[in-house]
């Protein structure tokens, strides 16, 4: 467990969009600030967090997917949902008009500050970018 009383709900998406005067980030380059931007990312308040799909219980430990979205009027990414192993999809077939998409694999990690205590995203790969 780790003490990270600083995580945010949201991931800022600021280091992912680049100034006129530089060059445009690859997509390989995007997917690791992607990566790097969700390491840590708080999914939800307690010790576990259901599966979007089936409602099963996902602890510390646990692998999972979890789909982001973050629309072009937002700055920051949001984990949409959480699914098990089972129940992973393997690509992003619903996406919306103005909305990034990115479905990540992490396993479930807990973090804490003094009594509360929260699951986090640990060691996220993006899977696919829509």
């Amino acid at each position: 467990m780790t003490d990270s009383a600083g995580w945010l709900a949201s991931v800022c998406d600021g280091a992912l969009e680049s100034l006129d005067t530089q060059p445009k980030p690859t997509e390989t380059h995007h997917r690791y600030l992607l990566e790097q931007q969700f390491e840590g990312a708080r999914i939800t308040t307690g010790e576990s967090v259901p599966c979007y799909d089936c409602g099963g219980h996902l602890h510390e430990g646990r692998p999972v997917s979890a789909r982001a979205c973050r629309y072009s009027d937002e700055p920051t990414y949001t984990i949409a949902a959480v699914y098990c192993a089972g129940c992973a999809p393997t690509n992003l077939t619903e996406t919306a008009h103005g909305r990034r998409d990115g479905l990540l694999e992490a396993n479930l990690g807990l973090a804490m500050a003094r009594q509360t205590h929260w699951t986090i995203l640990v060691d996220p790969t993006v899977v696919a970018t829509a």
